[in-house]
């Protein structure tokens, strides 16, 4: 954030005005739950807490290695749910182990498992997932925790932990379509309230994502998808000329979740799909990273010369 409020002025380090953790849902592509947090120096593994206190029997939760502590993974299992979490380099102090139990291969490697116990008597699972190719991060090897039921296989399991990457994208569309870290906002509750209203606006174009994408899918390629940047641009350049030409009879408050899905799809269809298509991105081109002097990268240069000797060398 920018440095605008007067007590951070004599602090030279970066001010951080809080975080949020936030609970995805892959499948519905909607952010189901949100716990702010205003001390950007507080525990993530202590703020997830609230958000687990609210989890039911019958759900998964997926989550990085972070919060991969007993504290919540107790958490998660008392409320029924399950969980999926990547171990952390310093996991939980294991107490038993069992023996190691081969599962076959996936897409991206072969998968074993064996049964834990921790503190507490807690009897979970552990699943190795030997990658064929290193990850970004250099790692052969990744392990899950796991409470699902022997129903579900580990190689299920290894496949399930792979969406968790889908909030990455999440984040991302949040930060590049919906401006959700406005750097001027040093206030922590501004820049909260900012970032949550960023996630409300999220939410409103995911669904009229998937309306538009279930109004033409008999149409359109199974490939076809549409872009909710796309359609941040529409909502953008048409809402505030909408509000002044058409009166508010013409967008009556629909009483019950049925009437509202049927007006969305009736509106959807009135969209050209190809205005709204998403572009799908071609596989990225690795580039090695040259080395620059430290002398070089200092340097400092004066733009309008660069270009008046650009422009004197043409024209000699």
């Amino acid at each position: 954030t920018e440095k605008r409020l007067g007590p951070l002025r004599s602090e030279r380090a970066a001010a951080r005005p809080g975080f949020s953790v936030v609970a995805y849902d892959p499948d519905l592509d909607l952010v189901v739950d949100l716990q702010p947090w205003e001390d950007a120096h507080a525990s993530e593994r202590v703020s997830v807490l609230p958000l687990l206190a609210r989890a039911s029997a019958g759900q998964l939760w997926m989550a990085d290695r972070l919060y991969c502590t007993l504290p919540v993974l107790q958490a998660c299992e008392n409320t029924g749910a399950s969980f999926i979490v990547r171990q952390h380099s310093k996991h939980p102090r294991v107490i038993q182990e069992g023996d190691w139990q081969e599962s076959g291969t996936v897409d991206t490697g072969t998968v074993r498992e064996q049964t834990i116990e921790v503190k507490g008597g807690r009897r979970w699972r552990r699943v190795e997932l030997s990658l064929q190719t290193a990850n970004d991060s250099g790692d052969l090897v990744m392990w899950f925790w796991s409470n699902l039921p022997d129903t579900i296989s580990a190689r299920q399991i290894a496949d399930l932990y792979r969406r968790r990457w889908s909030i990455e994208g999440m984040f991302q569309r949040l930060e590049s379509v919906l401006d959700s870290e406005i750097k001027s906002l040093g206030s922590p509750k501004a820049a909260l309230l900012g970032f949550a209203s960023a996630v409300l606006a999220y939410n409103v174009l995911s669904v009229l994502k998937r309306s538009v994408e279930q109004a033409h899918r008999e149409t359109q390629p199974a490939s076809w998808e549409a872009s909710i940047y796309h359609l941040a641009v529409h909502v953008r350049s048409g809402y505030e000329g909408m509000q002044i030409a058409l009166p508010a009879e013409n967008f009556p408050l629909e009483k019950t979740s049925q009437g509202l899905a049927e007006r969305l799809l009736a509106l959807a269809r009135l969209i050209k799909p190809k205005a709204v298509a998403k572009s799908p991105r071609g596989p990225k081109v690795a580039k090695p990273k040259e080395w620059l002097e430290g002398k070089a990268a200092r340097a400092h240069v004066s733009t309008a010369r660069v270009l008046k000797a650009a422009k004197s060398d043409k024209q000699t």
